[in-house]
């Protein structure tokens, strides 16, 4: 707890181009990502006090949750691959040599990323139609496409964060090396 900065002071250092790029824009997706995070705790906080003491909440604190989670929880996705910050479980594959983790987890990052541009083209899809048909929020009567809209950087970063960890030379190494420094091996 005494250095809680580190996980962002500590993100893999790629030695190209693409990379220290694709850790920057993650790293400023995942900003992005947990600001919202945060402000939907302040809302909910002043609605369940206000609620208690007042009578009152916020209208269409739910609406407001579902939407702007969806898109903080897209944009926080490529930080979360480019650092390794990913649950595993490696209960099985902890037993077994370096190469084959090494292996396992390109493998891994290949269905991150083809499972991450998928959802970013049905996303996409999904806004274009909602669009079309006019959606909207049922309380608050927000555009609903805007929303799923937002969605769609997020998801395209963590495909191609995920395509790169999987293809690059170097990036298993970058992000061990990583992962080594911040449990202070």
């Amino acid at each position: 707890m005494a250095n809680v900065a580190a996980p962002w002071a500590s993100a893999p250092r790629y030695a190209d181009p693409l990379g220290r790029m694709l850790v920057s824009l993650a790293r400023a997706l995942a900003v992005l990502g947990v600001a919202i995070i945060a402000g939907l705790a302040v809302m909910l906080v002043v609605t369940i006090v206000a609620r208690k003491l007042l009578g009152w909440q916020v209208t269409g604190d739910h609406e407001i949750v579902r939407m702007f989670a969806a898109v903080s929880m897209s944009l926080v996705f490529p930080w979360c691959h480019m650092t390794a910050g990913n649950i595993t479980v490696d209960l099985l594959t902890s037993a077994l040599p370096r190469g084959t983790t090494q292996a396992l987890d390109r493998i891994g990052s290949v269905l991150l990323g083809g499972m991450a541009a998928l959802l970013a083209w049905r996303t996409g899809v999904l806004a274009v139609g909602s669009h079309a048909s006019g959606a909207f929020s049922p309380l608050l009567t927000w555009p609903v496409w805007l929303f799923q809209a937002l969605m769609v950087p997020g998801l395209t970063l963590t495909a191609l964060c995920g395509f790169y960890v999987a293809l690059a030379p170097g990036s298993m190494t970058a992000r061990e090396s990583q992962r080594a420094e911040a449990a202070g091996e």
